[in-house]
């Protein structure tokens, strides 16, 4: 017997999982709309999608490594074809990007955390040829995937066109496969205003929902933008210890797309710092302190440019751990004395990293600046000592309080459980003026909140609430915005409401 899949009980998504289906193929046309039934329906098509996107990935790699005929492509060929005969029981299936969201037909597939990575190597493949969506249809053979794939990664989309492409597999005899052109959507770049009269939305047929819609569009940007992140920098380090040629510019697109969101909605973007994945925490921990460097930079009044420019510093303020033999940096127990030293040097091996990858005219100033200074500390009393005066940058110091307010509320290999948001800020606070420069502290104390974004929290009369936004009025710094996830026995509540916490009624309570 299967379990059915859940938000507590989801559908794995390991690359090896099979697909575990969940309705019969004509189930769809037997369910009212609007049905409670309906929505279930709809969450397991959801879950669906998802899957589809995992094992087209998988097989994507996969075909990278070996031959179309190979028999390690058996399992994904085989996934494939379960979820695509499964879904385009009655009419073809279509995964589709718009504006770097991926759409299966209509609905928009929401990935979670460790879906990012999945998700953001199938919109970076896609893009890369610029391909819209690819519909599927029950017809779809083993062959036709087979030989899909193939093509797909053995012509060069820097020479080749997407109609270059279709012609292959038509050539190739491929059916129940086509690719179509994208479809573009400039979200990115609506006002408020016009986002909100209803002339653009995820499905570009329907009109959108006042703020509501506003603001999952905003999250949803967010997300992707954290993950192509995420990837870029996972790319950069894996090449860079591989000792292969090194780009920055996917790394730099992506910030400066985070820019745009940080300034028009600094609570989502600070939201996706409390993401943990602790196998890929370097991963994690650079992004979340390019996030946090960039909220405070924007406190601080930094314009866009050079805000783009201290959110890529902070995502590379870490490169020199590159240099570190992965035995040291995951090492579980406490540090040698040569460990330490070896740890110490990772401030001037980033540098040397930087030279290396851009050459000692072209690395920015600023990023050499944060690679090199983030240890130091305020009062110098860190590293790497120096015997010279030395003028330590903003966006150093800037870097310093993000960096030490993300690794204490993380865990690590040495320390499986973080301290709570509030718990390091207080330690921080202690430390101001000799570790952290404490006008941009206190700063970055209003940017997170005294109660910081993610902090669980107990309310007076009884249910748990996450903390999204800090409080606006600095009176009532303690009462921020939150959302409630149980009620008052304890009972999880999903979609609960936003409650502010600085809100009375009548009688001033």
């Amino acid at each position: 017997m299967t379990d059915t899949p859940s938000p507590a009980n989801p559908v794995p998504a390991s690359n090896d999982a099979h697909p575990t289906l969940t309705h019969e193929r004509s189930l769809a046309n037997k369910i009212a709309q609007g049905s409670d039934a309906g929505d279930i329906l709809d969450q397991q098509l959801a879950m669906l999608g998802i899957q589809l996107v995992t094992q087209l990935n998988v097989l994507i790699k996969t075909s990278r490594i070996h031959g179309r005929t190979n028999a390690a492509l058996d399992n994904p060929v085989e996934s494939m074809m379960t979820l695509v005969k499964t879904l385009a029981a009655d009419h073809p299936i279509v995964l589709r990007l718009q504006n770097d969201f991926l759409f299966m037909g209509d609905s928009h597939l929401k990935m979670s955390s460790q879906q990012m990575a999945v998700f953001a190597s199938i919109i970076e493949a896609l893009n890369k040829w610029k391909i819209g969506g690819i519909s599927f249809t029950a017809t779809a053979a083993s062959k036709d995937f087979r030989e899909f794939a193939y093509l797909f990664v053995s012509l060069d989309p820097e020479k080749h066109v997407l109609g270059d492409l279709q012609d292959a597999m038509k050539a190739a005899g491929i059916h129940g496969i086509e690719l179509e052109e994208p479809r573009s959507l400039q979200l990115q770049h609506l006002s408020d205003a016009t986002l909100t009269t209803g002339t653009a939305g995820e499905n570009p047929h329907a009109p959108l929902n006042g703020q509501t819609d506003l603001k999952e569009k905003r999250k949803a940007l967010a997300k992707c933008g954290y993950a192509k992140a995420t990837a870029a920098l996972g790319d950069l380090v894996k090449k860079t210890r591989g000792g292969g040629t090194v780009s920055f510019k996917q790394a730099k697109r992506a910030i400066q797309n985070i820019v745009e969101l940080m300034i028009q909605d600094e609570s989502t973007l600070l939201g996706l710092t409390n993401l943990r994945c602790h196998d890929q925490y370097t991963h994690n921990h650079s992004v979340n302190v390019s996030l946090l460097a960039m909220a405070l930079g924007n406190r601080a009044g930094y314009p866009k440019v050079e805000l783009a420019d201290l959110g890529l510093s902070a995502l590379f303020h870490d490169v020199g751990k590159c240099a570190i033999s992965l035995d040291v940096l995951n090492k579980p127990g406490d540090f040698t004395q040569e460990e330490w030293a070896v740890m110490r040097s990772h401030p001037i091996e980033g540098v040397f990293t930087l030279v290396k990858a851009r050459g000692i005219n072209n690395i920015p100033a600023r990023m050499a600046a944060a690679s090199f200074e983030h240890h130091m500390n305020y009062d110098y009393s860190g590293y790497p000592k120096l015997k010279v005066p030395w003028t330590q940058s903003v966006g150093s110091r800037i870097i310093t309080i993000a960096d030490c307010y993300d690794a204490m509320t993380s865990s690590r290999v040495y320390r499986r459980e973080p301290m709570s948001p509030a718990n390091v800020l207080k330690f921080m606070c202690g430390k101001s003026g000799q570790s952290f420069d404490p006008v941009l502290l206190k700063l970055f104390v209003n940017c997170v909140g005294i109660v910081p974004i993610g902090s669980l929290v107990r309310l007076d009369s009884g249910p748990l609430a996450v903390v999204i936004k800090p409080a606006q009025d600095k009176i009532n710094a303690e009462r921020p915005l939150v959302k409630i996830i149980t009620d008052e026995t304890g009972t999880p509540v999903e979609d609960g409401d936003e409650v502010d916490l600085t809100a009375q009624d009548e009688a001033g309570n």
